[in-house]
């Protein structure tokens, strides 16, 4: 007889880019991952994953991981490398930062990460502590949510947040640039519940998404539209009296200039800027008007394009000219962090950063940084983890002739070997959030999430926080800092929280985080005083473009898929079926125009840079309008290159956020189509 299985759960949580943050339980059965589910009594996870992680013991036990350190012994570039040990790795990635620091300063020294793992110990611990004693330079991390966030804080200083639990309350609830089915899922269910009373859901965006197709209302308004569409809004609300002037009298600065402001912005002008038809958008202020209570969730689609601030602070004066706030439900959720701890300047180790130039970089403007545009020294050494920047960052063609430098020496520590760590001169195995314990905040609810290793880890892959503590070591800091554990590094983490919250999360694995008591709640910045405004280089109103017409271009949007999280997945099987190939979306009237049919292949082009990408044509897109899925490895598209070469590294209007959109020539590639057209 055969003894059955020993069977252990063990409680996590995924750590991806996405503000679900979800609990999971993985079973581990004989040593091994055999399922990852959700947790079923975590109020908003409720039990269930999404298409991406819930097999996420895939991810474990893929036949590519990285398992063992690896040394260049090709081309920067041609992914040629060699196996070598822990020691020699260190060695290599010791002598090349201390030569970058021994000719040009810390601050030659550049780390390039992001939310490969929103954990607090793996991605924002022990490596702050390392570039902090090397004196590198900061990175800005601005690539997704830093216009939304600035908007907000400046529009509401006191950081208001309806809490998603409270939305079923709602009477409209409006999804504006989040395609929730496939970006914020365990929000959609909140969102859906205002139906149980009558209410209505509506979905702002440019594209027939997944959340389009089930909202009630789909407003199709035309890429870097969303200010008009706001401001035509506010001009109808107070056009026919519906704005709420107790509201504004005692709670809103520059009310009154805001009335002013949208008197300009007339439903037939906002018509003709968004596409959208002058009754869509008087049926829908009304609609948000007589609400009891609208509510608003901001995604990140609606800050991708250059105007995206302004866009956002008209979309937050929404809640306040109409009282919103007012209610259970109602207002706008941007994001919740402001809500957890982002670790102490101790905890960070800003204590050890020795004295000198202390220089930050925009991730968004990654290419100029490597070709030398920028002030101070040059980047002499990047290390890159927690993010795939030769994907996912703009302009990539600049990025990669960077990151190919024969005189950059270069890091990466990944899970597996991206487009990035092939150009890597040395590239280090990480584990998976199956391998090591973390703790996530959330910026989409209010739970904190504990995450406990299901196994140990594969290979000889390591956590960050073993990799940086290594590499203090191999590099003689002696300090202290470098000497704390990772339940050292959990325990300080925590605690910045309450008792209660530290018991729930150990406990169940999660917690329901209360919101600091904040200044200046009741005070919203509908315009802007004279000298923010002026340091910001806004205007200190919201403003819109009227619509710049250009027939011979076609508006780029660049969306998250709904298979793939940024450019995480894409080499997993199961997800590559179905997302099937790489298409542009066109409408069918572009699409004609240009002498398109489905499926041919067709050739994308801004200015002198151009890709090749099959067509698919739809109504999903409006006309003036091509979307392409942002996080396909270049490798797999026909020209070799993603939708990234055709962006600009110029920030947008606020924030230093990122403008993954572009004005492109559409046209058949040699040998394709039915037609030749310039357009």
């Amino acid at each position: 007889m055969v003894p059955a299985a020993a069977s252990t759960d063990v409680v996590g949580g995924c750590p991806h880019d996405c503000p679900d943050t979800c609990a999971w339980v993985a079973t581990v059965e004989d040593g091994v991952v055999t399922r990852v589910r959700g947790a079923r009594g975590h109020p908003v996870t409720a039990g269930h994953l999404c298409v991406k992680v819930k097999d996420y013991q895939e991810r474990l036990y893929h036949p590519d991981r990285l398992l063992q350190p690896q040394v260049r012994t090709g081309p920067k570039g041609s992914g040629r490398f060699s196996v070598v040990s822990w020691d020699e790795a260190l060695d290599e990635v010791a002598a090349g930062l201390e030569a970058a620091v021994d000719r040009f300063g810390g601050a030659a020294v550049l780390p390039y990460r992001y939310m490969g793992t929103q954990g607090v110990l793996q991605g924002a611990s022990m490596d702050r502590r390392f570039f902090n004693r090397l004196g590198a330079s900061d990175l800005e991390g601005t690539i997704c949510y830093a216009t939304g966030g600035w908007a907000y804080g400046i529009t509401y200083p006191g950081w208001p947040e309806t809490d998603i639990e409270d939305v079923p309350h709602a009477e409209v609830a409006v999804a504006w640039g989040a395609n929730m089915f496939s970006t914020h899922l365990h929000m959609w269910p909140f969102m859906q519940a205002v139906r149980k009373h009558g209410g209505t859901l509506v979905c702002v965006d440019p594209v027939r998404t997944k959340t389009a197709r089930a909202a009630d209302v789909h407003l199709q308004l035309r890429p870097g539209s969303d200010a008009a569409l706001a401001l035509a809004v506010v001009h109808v609300v107070f056009a026919e009296g519906l704005e709420d002037s107790g509201f504004l009298a005692d709670h809103c600065v520059g009310g009154d200039e805001l009335r002013d402001r949208a008197l300009e912005w007339t439903p037939a002008r906002a018509s003709v800027a968004t596409g959208l038809a002058e009754d869509e958008i008087v049926a829908f202020a009304r609609l948000w008007a007589n609400a009891k209570p609208g509510f608003v969730k901001t995604g990140p689609g609606a800050q991708r394009h250059a105007d995206a601030g302004q866009a956002f602070r008209a979309i937050l004066a929404l809640p306040a000219v109409t009282g919103a706030w007012r209610h259970r439900g109602g207002g706008v959720h941007v994001h919740s962090a402001s809500n957890f701890s982002q670790g102490t300047a101790s905890f960070v180790g800003d204590d050890l950063r020795p004295p000198g130039l202390r220089r930050s970089v925009n991730m968004v403007e990654l290419g100029r940084a490597l070709a030398g545009d920028l002030d101070g020294p040059p980047v002499a050494a990047v290390v890159v983890y927690d993010s795939n920047p030769a994907v996912i960052a703009p302009d990539s063609a600049a990025v990669r002739a960077g990151l190919g430098r024969d005189d950059l020496f270069s890091v990466v520590i990944d899970q597996f070997l991206t487009e990035t760590a092939a150009y890597a001169d040395v590239v280090l195995p990480a584990t998976t959030q199956l391998e090591h314990l973390d703790v996530m905040w959330s910026w989409g609810h209010r739970y904190l999430t504990l995450n406990r290793p299901a196994v140990a880890p594969q290979g000889e892959a390591l956590p960050n926080t073993e990799i940086f503590r290594r590499l203090a070591a191999r590099m003689g800091f002696a300090d202290s800092a470098f000497a704390d554990g990772d339940e050292d590094l959990l325990a300080q983490y925590l605690s910045d929280y309450p008792d209660g919250v530290r018991a729930s999360l150990r406990e169940r694995g999660w917690a329901k985080v209360t919101p600091p008591p904040r200044a200046d709640t009741a005070r919203v910045m509908l315009r802007l005083d004279d000298g923010l405004a002026a340091g910001l280089g806004l205007d200190p109103l919201p403003q819109a473009r009227d619509h710049d017409a250009d027939p011979t271009t076609l508006a780029l949007v660049t969306p998250k898929s709904h298979h793939f999280l940024n450019s995480s997945f894409v080499n997993h099987e199961r997800l590559r079926r179905a997302a099937g190939s790489p298409l542009v979306h066109l409408s069918p009237a572009d699409a004609a125009a240009r002498g398109i049919a489905d499926r041919d292949l067709v050739q994308l082009s801004n200015g002198a840079r151009s890709i090749a990408v099959d067509a698919t044509v739809s109504d999903d897109v409006a006309p003036g309008t091509a979307m392409l899925y942002s996080n396909w490895w270049h490798a797999d598209l026909p020209g070799g290159s993603g939708a990234n070469l055709l962006t600009e590294q110029d920030p947008n209007d606020l924030g230093g956020g990122p403008v993954f959109a572009a004005r492109v020539q559409v046209r058949p590639a040699a040998g394709h189509g039915s037609a030749a057209s310039s357009g």
